[in-house]
């Protein structure tokens, strides 16, 4: 089994619990993840499986979307609901001042890494430290907010929901954040929806349930997105049966009529897709065996 499965994890599972589970039922050993979900939020977890995942540096992953769901007057060590509340501040924050203060936030902002992450400093990550009370200064990164709407909010309870697009490596909680900061009163994210990642849309995606139901009715393969509708920005070619045989075996393959070109979605006769090459002054090279 080759190929990408949209995931819509399911709140308290981590991305890693997900793949396990995938790996019990499927009984394939060669599984990742794109994009780590935290345990609270939900939405699209993309999977990848067997060849796919060679593909783990090259799928597209810079542009996410989320649902956030957010909470004024509540500031907490995890920036979010599951974490230990550290201050509550009185709030009165109107949608007119919310809408204020949206576009700072908008293009490239610099952003501090939350203390609880996987980010690794010194080689261990900052959650083990942040435990141990030894995490007093953490990095920061740039990133992009492409999209950032006021979807819901209600006055009488401080509370909302945040339409964001971003970049990868985006930080939601970071962002709610730093929003309440700048209202005056500290926030705290209290819900998480991943919309998209890696083109793959929620409305994409499969429930962990699904996947029995899916096996069983032999319609799983259905559902897997092939490897080669991630690359739409690369150039097709498609090899007689003489060429593929050199392509699947790696020899460089002269081809007087391609123009040099970083990757290439390569294909046999019948259509079907091999992998990634590269040409070079008419030659064709292979970059990744993805059979």
């Amino acid at each position: 089994m080759n190929g990408v499965l949209g995931i819509n994890k399911p709140p308290g599972f981590t991305s890693f619990d997900v793949v396990a589970k995938l790996r019990g039922i499927l009984k394939v050993k060669k599984m990742g993840h794109a994009g780590t979900l935290d345990p609270m939020a939900t939405g699209v977890l993309p999977i990848l499986i067997g060849k796919a995942t060679k593909i783990f540096d090259l799928i597209p992953d810079e542009y996410k979307e989320y649902l956030a769901d957010f909470q004024f007057g509540i500031e907490t060590d995890t920036l979010d609901i599951t974490g230990q509340i550290l201050k509550r501040t009185p709030a009165a924050v109107t949608i007119n001042t919310i809408n204020n203060v949206l576009p700072s936030f908008f293009g490239k902002v610099s952003q501090k890494v939350p203390a609880y992450s996987a980010v690794k400093i010194a080689g261990r990550k900052l959650y083990e430290l942040a435990r141990k009370g030894l995490v007093h200064q953490t990095p920061s990164r740039e990133v992009t907010i492409t999209k950032l709407e006021i979807k819901e909010y209600g006055y009488q309870k401080q509370a909302g929901v945040l339409l964001v697009g971003c970049s990868a490596g985006t930080y939601i909680r970071s962002l709610v954040a730093d929003i309440g900061e700048v209202c005056g009163c500290g926030a705290v994210l209290t819900g998480l929806v991943r919309l998209q990642s890696c083109g793959i849309k929620l409305e994409q995606t499969l429930n962990l349930d699904d996947i029995d139901v899916l096996i069983k009715n032999d319609k799983l393969a259905e559902k897997l997105i092939g490897i080669d509708t991630f690359f739409t920005e690369f150039d097709a070619l498609s090899l007689s049966q003489q060429d593929t045989q050199h392509f699947l075996h790696g020899a460089k393959i002269p081809i007087a009529t391609i123009k040099d070109a970083n990757l290439i979605k390569i294909y046999d006769a019948d259509g079907s897709f091999l992998g990634l090459g590269r040409s070079t002054h008419g030659v064709l090279t292979v970059h990744k065996l993805l059979v």
